[in-house]
């Protein structure tokens, strides 16, 4: 195969798929130019957000209006990360041009044409049909691909006694559950504190202000993290939305308790929850707010079931993702 020039990342970033899938890719690119001196470069398509921040990492982005015409030239690999099914004619032209192709986490049928595929341990893997798949399948925890400050994270201080909570519930929180949980909160007792992130795109900040203020010094507010890393390792357990923040907590050791924006999520959660380094209520409106209260209740009291999700957490060696799939792209090319 031609393996000479850039690894080429095929992947886009909008209302859809938010900055995930370019984010995932954008670790992989950096664990190739890190552990390997392997150049990438990106075709994308979607929010300039996203793409400034590829910029920002050194990669160069490539505008692409449809995948399905891109022209082949000295790429060593091409590795797919898009939630779009691509034209036959684009598999033609990437077998004429000895193309080695990856696809990430992909549920559709361009993973068929792929000569690697990389996917975490979820349920709905079960589901999909590979016949006439001739290529590898690379599945587990160790293939979940995270940013290189999640890559070897040195998590060592005990659950305290009393925990602080790490609350994050994505960018935008558009079902505003951080104030279902600092409600929920106020029927919780014990000691305990908690960090909340505040993401860029919340548009309940007064409300969240004002019962911040009820719990007085128990509960602060964080903003405009840059390296969400240092929250996660500092906390003794963490109250999520599922999605890829779930993995990052995970890859840091940390105990969660997940709520699920939807029915998928839920699926996804719930081999975290299985694997015991995670608590997962499912979808979050069929979470009552006595059940939810009830919950956290549990949760953060019982010292005993933290250190033991701390540990299950830390032993599913997610942290090295990126670089395991960015290994066997190297050793294939």
């Amino acid at each position: 195969m031609k393996n000479s020039g850039p690894i080429l990342f095929l992947c886009e970033a909008g209302p859809q798929t938010g900055f995930g899938h370019a984010g995932r890719c954008l670790a992989i690119a950096s664990a190739l130019r890190d552990k390997f001196g392997r150049d990438s470069i990106f075709g994308f398509r979607g929010a300039s957000e996203a793409e400034d921040r590829i910029n920002a990492a050194g990669f160069e982005t490539i505008p692409v209006s449809d995948f399905d015409l891109w022209e082949f030239s000295n790429e060593g690999a091409v590795v797919l990360d898009l939630r779009i099914p691509l034209a036959y004619s684009f598999f033609q032209r990437s077998k004429t041009a000895e193309k080695l192709l990856v696809s990430i986490d992909d549920p559709t049928p361009n993973r068929l044409h792929t000569d690697l595929a990389f996917y975490p341990p979820v349920p709905q893997f079960n589901e999909l049909g590979w016949d006439g798949f001739c290529g590898t399948i690379h599945r587990g925890w160790e293939f979940i691909p995270l940013r290189k400050e999640f890559r070897v994270p040195e998590k060592s201080q005990p659950i305290h006694s009393s925990p602080k909570i790490l609350i994050t519930m994505g960018g935008s929180d558009p079902h505003a559950l951080t104030l279902k949980i600092l409600q929920a909160l106020k029927s919780v007792n014990g000691e305990w504190r908690a960090e909340i992130v505040i993401g860029p795109m919340f548009n309940n900040l007064d409300k969240i202000d004002q019962i911040t203020v009820e719990h007085g010094k128990r509960v602060k507010l964080l903003h405009d993290i840059k390296d969400m890393s240092l929250p996660m390792l500092q906390a003794d357990a963490a109250i999520a939305s599922f999605g890829m923040t779930a993995y990052e907590l995970a890859a840091c050791g940390v105990p969660q308790l997940l709520l699920c924006l939807s029915e998928d999520h839920a699926r996804s959660a719930s081999a975290l929850h299985a694997s015991g380094a995670a608590v997962s209520l499912g979808k979050y409106d069929r979470i009552s707010d006595r059940k939810l209260a009830l919950e956290l209740q549990n949760f953060i009291s019982d010292q005993n079931s933290l250190e033991s999700m701390a540990a299950k957490a830390a032993g599913l060696g997610i942290g090295q993702g990126a670089v395991n799939i960015a290994s066997r792209i190297m050793n294939a090319i």
